[in-house]
């Protein structure tokens, strides 16, 4: 599957999971403003002591939260989503808080570094949300090979499920 081929295939998503993608957008905004100390509030104003590109990593780091986070809802049968596959996602949204914190009188980071680990992020959460609609349609793909051949998919038995009651699709 091909970058351009990855991209239409959220064309095809329900609104449930483009509804799933923007609350969880929205929140990982919050989440980050409020926890890096992006937006302030001074003499009764608000504030953006924050660099122009860290307001635009946000945004789009995470825009790509929520599209990983809904690829999980509602997934086919054989691209079930696991615990393993929460571990790009959390570190991708690490370290976009690494990159935009201003709360700490010492960053963790020196100020150099922090576009470097921003962009590194963005490439993070841009492989994982490739990675999430490939298996998806590789699922899709086997099991329409498997029904013709009539033969049984494959089963990951390493992993734990993150959502162990619901069926996928």
């Amino acid at each position: 599957m091909n970058i351009p081929g990855a991209f239409t295939e959220l064309r095809t998503w329900p609104a449930r999971r483009r509804m799933i993608a923007g609350g969880v957008s929205a929140l990982v905004v919050g989440a980050l403003v409020v926890a890096a100390g992006t937006v302030g509030f001074a003499g009764g104003s608000v504030t953006f002591p924050g660099s122009w590109w860290g307001y635009l990593v946000v945004a789009a780091g995470s825009g790509l939260v929520g599209l990983i986070v809904a690829g999980y809802f509602d997934a086919p049968i054989g691209a079930a989503a696991t615990m393993c596959d929460l571990r790009w996602p959390v570190l991708g949204v690490i370290s976009l808080y690494l990159s935009t914190d201003l709360r700490t009188t010492v960053p963790l980071l020196a100020e150099f570094v922090r576009p470097v680990v921003a962009v590194a992020a963005i490439a993070l959460l841009v492989w994982a949300l490739l990675e999430r609609l490939a298996s998806e349609y590789r699922a899709v793909a086997d099991r329409d090979r498997s029904e013709m051949a009539g033969a049984d998919g494959e089963v990951c038995t390493t992993c734990r499920p993150l959502f162990p009651n619901s069926s996928g699709r």
